[in-house]
């Protein structure tokens, strides 16, 4: 391509298709100038479910009637009108479930009540349960984690890890998407993860291949700029703002060798190598811990066990010798007791990413200020869902963006006035996040006309 060709592709480009992806970046690059802290996601999703019955209260009492398809198994949200508690309240105790996350008490928020029926339900909603669609549809469209990252981006836009049935798979795509039939790829190797995160950092040619690509992105600036000059005053102006957001990429690329090595943990081969699933996963929540810690990542995505058949793993390192699938199925003695111990397990993680991300200073405060974790199921409430009910965790707020916190909220049963679909909570993100979305994934057509399914949630946007 010549010269003058060049120049015209990167008009085009430049004022067309990649407009709508570099203004995020543009303005997340103009909040940073202003001071303004980066604003962190870390997405826990877990296959098989997430019974309401393991995220509710004691002392807190709501309306609920048998689950349709799952009776005795978990029971339904039959609440007409919005309930809210503080988890602090006297009287109020976390379920067992839960307990881990007792400490952090103040930044927990538990929502019960939201529904996803737009996801089909079943065994997985697979990419479905990030992005609000029909999980028959495949990686139909962007999923919210992708949708974050790429509002918030680092040095690496998306760090997504995680396990799945199969220990030998180094690669899974299991329930993230950055578009259409872009499935985003999880590493389930924690060695191989480990390589592409830090390996650039803690060895090799770093400086060569990291100027080399900066070179190319400040050329690219360089010939957007040249392009004002064609264009009216208006366009211009949004030109040179692109260019700066090419060049600030450069120098973010750039970063990678200042990076400080020893931030970052060693190797350890008895969990980065093993073949046992709660070693990988706690190598996994280590790697994503540092990556966010040295500012190579804002958003990650952890999968335990999540999309089709993964949902069929098996916990050995817990002592458990059945897969997920029967468990689920309540097909073997003491079942209860082995999804209470996974789910333990899971919130222990969660808990000491807050205990690390507490732990360093940023501001008047510490990284967790400015961070959110977001836990649930990608199957809603059961092992078998009907997405009539989607329980979810949140830690923290965002530096106040959210109002979250010290919370349990439980929206009114589907089709209640006032009810919320995860698709809404979403949306309420990108709102946090600062992108004014009307509508994230897909409305539930089945309450057209009952609730209000446009913009955010009030219950939660501060």
């Amino acid at each position: 391509m010549n010269h003058l060709d060049r120049r015209s592709f990167l008009k085009a480009v430049s004022l067309g298709v990649s407009a709508p992806l570099l203004a995020p970046l543009v303005s997340r690059l103009d909040a940073e100038s202003r001071g303004v802290k980066p604003m962190r996601f870390v997405f826990v999703i877990e296959g098989n479910g997430f019974p309401a019955v393991q995220a509710q209260p004691g002392g807190i009492v709501r309306p609920e009637m048998p689950n349709m398809r799952n009776a005795g198994v978990s029971k339904q949200n039959a609440a007409e009108t919005l309930i809210e508690q503080r988890l602090s309240a006297p009287g109020v105790s976390l379920p067992e479930a839960l307990a881990p996350l007792d400490r952090h008490r103040k930044r927990l928020t538990i929502l019960q009540g939201l529904s996803g029926r737009v996801c089909g339900g079943g065994h997985s909603n697979d990419f479905g349960a990030l992005g609000a669609y029909s999980a028959r549809a495949g990686a139909k469209d962007i999923t919210i984690d992708a949708a974050l990252a790429r509002a918030n981006p680092g040095i690496f836009r998306h760090v997504a890890l995680g396990i799945a049935r199969d220990p030998k798979a180094s690669i899974i795509y299991c329930c993230s998407a950055s578009g259409p039939d872009q499935k985003v790829p999880h590493y389930q190797d924690p060695a191989l993860a480990y390589d592409m995160l830090f390996g650039r950092i803690l060895g090799g040619n770093t400086k060569a291949e990291v100027g080399a690509q900066s070179m190319v992105l400040d050329f690219m600036a360089g010939d957007i700029r040249r392009l004002k000059s064609q264009l009216p005053h208006e366009d211009a102006e949004k030109l040179e703002r692109y260019a700066d957001a090419f060049a600030t990429i450069a120098k973010r690329q750039s970063n990678l060798t200042d990076v400080d090595p020893h931030r970052i943990p060693a190797l350890r081969a008895e969990i980065y190598k093993s073949e046992v699933e709660i070693k990988r996963l706690e190598a996994h929540f280590e790697m994503a811990a540092t990556a966010l810690i040295t500012g190579l990542t804002n958003t990650v995505t952890l999968a335990s066990g999540a999309g089709s058949p993964n949902f069929e793993v098996t916990f050995k390192g817990l002592g458990i010798t059945v897969d997920k699938h029967e468990i689920g199925h309540r097909s073997v003695e003491g079942a209860e007791k082995m999804e209470l111990k996974t789910r333990q397990f899971h919130m222990d993680l969660i808990a000491k990413l807050v205990d690390l991300l507490e732990a360093v200073p940023e501001g008047n405060g510490t990284m967790m200020d400015n961070t959110v974790i977001l836990y649930l199921s990608d199957s809603a409430e059961n092992h078998h869902s009907t997405c009539y009910e989607w329980p979810m965790l949140m830690l923290g707020n965002l530096g106040g963006k959210l109002k979250a916190g010290d919370r349990f909220v439980n929206v009114p049963k589907y089709g209640a006035k006032g009810h919320h679909t995860v698709a809404g909570f979403y949306t309420t993100l990108l709102h946090a996040a600062g992108v004014q979305v009307n509508h994230f994934g897909q409305q539930d057509p089945e309450l057209k006309g009952a609730i209000e399914q446009a913009g955010p949630i009030g219950e939660l946007l501060a």
